[in-house]
């Protein structure tokens, strides 16, 4: 019987297949963002599943301008025993370097690692294992590798007793340590987004900040351990310091909050395309009543009317179910292509699949519970009620397109608001270059001590490429819009800052920028080119041809339009430019017409003479901006953009499909009506009026709702949605979407022949 179910059912839907399809991708898509949303949840909640949670510390400078330590100062505490403080952890934070390894054949292998200062305590307080015993560092020439770095450079070769030999050892200042003994190696850890590949002692780092955390005595308090370290007192910048501890994870409530929160936006989609799922499975039960009467004639009971509605569930959140599969893997790539590898934590498929297949489950037997409701509401069906009483209201009906409407309006208004947001707070960048000619472009970020030492003949042979027809060296990376800062001082003592970055002089000309003044040589000491804005601030204090900035004066040679990229940001009142030779990025300029993936390959395989495949090449067009904080932040605008289409689209298809099982079900009634002299005008007021009714109070909750979640950001960067404008923009838009959906149907049922219908009943 179970077979002959499933069997009708999917005939059933085969009847209506592009509804059928749409809805199982709207509880798919649903059902991957909440999944995608509680695998991050979980990953972080791992966080807190350390030892000792709620006795972790985190111990900072008090009265300094930095919470942060130093190494002598950490030996300083290190010396001084604090009574109730135990298991006292150090670390650095992450930094770059590049290395050489030997490998099987006696060969030094370069590696661009990240690396971390430590003490012996680190990897027992944060719950890290070692896969070689005990072993930790006891001098500063040993050092941990991370199990991802031995695999990348040892393979399968034990690594213990084997010597890494440091590329560029100034880059670790005041470092007389070049070779460093592997002594043990730590197993890869999930829960952190990015750790270190090498584990340095952090005596060797005596000019980076260090952080320091420990566990509280359990025959302790905060308080008396904070009066104990009272004790421990140095002098910094004049000031006499001590350090104070703060507990790191209890009574912590923010992460609580934002988890709620999380979680509460992420379950709206799932909810929104299961209303629009289940919806569309009772709406086309109620449109086969006549089926439904005919089987209780032939004796049917409820609990078959029951199996055949929930199969039909069943047969579509299957089908939901393999398409989320399919689309958490698309999900997960373009993450993976969009966003910054140290911003992804590491996704594990089995992990997400496990919660998608827990959701499924879930969703079932509530499911089984809201379906209950038709079956009570078709128990009284029969033949005689069916062709006679057809005049149902569909409340529950109505409050499920209400919220989803709610829902929709939530996300549409959120979405505006943060774009809106986000503009103010960025700024619209400046950027003279067409997306075209920005392409044309070419970055390389000299990244590693082998593309140093040989950069002159990597210089030398991409500019030899006829496709080549210009080259500019820059101190730093032009496509993020962040800059250095420099402070000046006006002519009231008030204190501005000002953006500033250095390279060649022909940074103006290669970057179309307009540009007043002089182009000097790289080496023009005590030189500077102002923007029009600073230009301006200056003028108003009467300052000409020398400005001091950060007490150093410089003499003004030129005035540009604005930096690339550059936007208005708070308390910044313009930019300046320094001519030097301290550079370490090169951008090459294509001819027009040059194919820019193709210049990106001849880049790469030249390059690749001088430097092994073990190095990372940095090398992209000028428009590409992924992998960036700026791509991260722009990825992130599209995926709400797209949640909130995917929501309009899961109201848009419940209204249609609610507009056109009420024309049909109500043409004799409409067929009366027009009989009995009603007009077109009022018969469409008879269906517009409630959908219009659950607009305006779907508008009515979600607007203010997302309005002062808004606003609660912070008032002084969201001047923006302040106003009215953008969410009668939204009201309006919105309308019309409905207008447009319920129009075609009102309008076929407005003009109906009510000769046919009566002769058709």
């Amino acid at each position: 019987m179970i077979l002959h179910y499933l069997k009708i059912s999917l005939r059933n839907l085969l009847k209506y297949k592009t509804h059928s399809l749409i809805s199982a991708i709207c509880l798919a898509v649903g059902i991957v963002c909440y999944a995608l949303v509680c695998f991050f949840v979980q990953q972080q909640e791992k966080l807190a599943d350390l030892p000792n949670c709620e006795r972790r510390l985190r111990i900072e400078v008090s009265q300094s301008e930095s919470p942060f330590f130093r190494s002598h100062e950490v030996k300083r505490m290190e010396e001084q025993t604090v009574n109730g403080l135990e298991c006292v952890t150090i670390h650095s934070y992450g930094n770059s370097t590049e290395i050489e390894v030997i490998d099987d054949e006696q060969r030094n292998l370069p590696f661009l690692i990240r690396y971390k200062g430590i003490n012996a305590n680190y990897f027992a307080y944060n719950g890290r294992k070692l896969l070689y015993g005990n072993r930790l560092p006891e001098a500063p020439d040993e050092v941990v590798l991370s199990q991802q770095f031995v695999r990348k450079a040892y393979g399968n070769r034990n690594p213990i007793g084997s010597v890494i030999h440091l590329s560029n050892p100034k880059i670790i200042s005041e470092n007389p340590i070049q070779d460093f003994r592997v002594v043990n190696v730590v197993k890869d850890n999930d829960l952190r987004i990015r750790e270190a590949d090498c584990y340095f002692s952090y005596e060797i780092l005596s000019n980076e900040a260090l952080s320091v955390e420990g566990y509280l005595s359990p025959e302790t308090d905060i308080e008396t351990l904070n009066k104990n370290l009272q004790s421990v007192a140095w002098q910094r910048d004049e000031h006499t310091v001590h350090p104070c501890a703060y507990f790191t994870m209890r009574q912590d409530k923010a992460w609580e909050k934002a988890k709620l929160a999380i979680l509460f936006v992420a379950s709206l989609i799932l909810i929104s395309g299961l209303i629009n799922f289940l919806k569309f499975i009772i709406q086309m039960f109620y449109n086969r009543q006549r089926e439904v009467a005919l089987r209780k004639c032939m004796g049917s009971e409820i609990k078959g009317l029951f199996l055949l509605l929930f199969a039909e569930v069943f047969w579509m959140m299957s089908i939901a179910f393999l398409l989320s599969l399919m689309l958490t893997e698309v999900a997960i790539n373009i993450a993976e292509t969009y966003i910054p590898m140290h911003d992804l934590p590491k996704f594990s498929l089995a992990a997400i699949y496990s919660v998608q297949f827990r959701i499924y489950v879930a969703l079932l037997p509530i499911c089984m519970l809201v379906i209950w409701f038709p079956i009570r509401r078709l128990r009284q069906v029969s033949i005689i009620s069916q062709i006679n009483n057809n005049r149902s209201r569909h409340i529950f009906r109505s409050v499920m397109m209400w919220f989803q409407l709610s829902i929709s309006i939530f996300f549409v208004s959120g979405t505006l608001g943060v774009h809106l947001v986000l503009d103010e707070i960025w700024g619209h960048a400046y950027s003279p270059l067409t997306s075209q000619e920005e392409d044309d472009i070419i970055a390389l970020n000299i990244n590693s001590q082998r593309m140093w030492q040989h950069l002159n003949p990597i210089l030398t042979d991409i500019q030899a490429l006829p496709e080549c027809v210009g080259m500019l060296p820059m101190m730093d990376h032009m496509k993020n819009g962040f800059f250095f800062m420099r402070t000046y001082k006006k002519a009231d003592q008030s204190e501005a800052r000002i953006f500033y970055t250095e390279g060649s002089p022909s940074y103006f000309k290669f970057l179309n920028i307009p540009m007043q003044g002089k182009e000097v040589d790289e080496d023009a000491e005590g030189c500077i080119y102002v923007s029009e804005s600073f230009k301006q601030q200056l003028d108003k204090d009467s300052v000409q041809g020398m400005v001091e900035l950060n007490g150093q004066s410089y003499r003004i040679i030129g005035t540009f339009k604005a930096l690339y990229k550059e936007s208005q940001k708070e308390g910044v009142i313009g930019s300046v430019f320094f001519p030097g030779n301290s550079f370490g990025n090169f951008y090459f300029k294509l001819a027009p017409g040059t194919s820019s993936d193709k210049g990106v390959r001849r880049i790469t395989d030249i390059c690749r003479k001088y430097v092994p495949d073990t190095l990372p090449l940095e090398i992209r067009t000028l428009a590409d901006n992924k992998q960036t904080t700026q791509g991260s932040i722009y990825i992130t605008q599209v995926a709400m953009t797209v949640l909130a289409v995917i929501s309009v689209l899961l109201v848009v298809l419940s209204i249609y499909s609610a507009i056109s099982m009420d024309t049909v079900s109500r043409q004799k009634e409409i067929a009366i009506r027009k009989i009995n002299g009603a007009t077109p005008w009022i018969i469409a007021g008879i269906f517009g009026k409630a959908y219009l009714v659950i607009f305006l109070l779907a508008f009515a909750i979600a607007y203010p709702l997302i309005r002062i979640m808004l606003l609660s950001i912070d008032d002084t960067l969201v001047q923006c949605i302040q106003g009215w404008g953008w969410g009668i923009s939204i009201f309006f838009s919105i309308a019309l979407l409905i207008f447009l959906t319920t129009a075609y149907k009102i309008y076929r049922i407005m003009h109906i022949n009510p000769a046919e219908i009566i002769k058709n009943e």
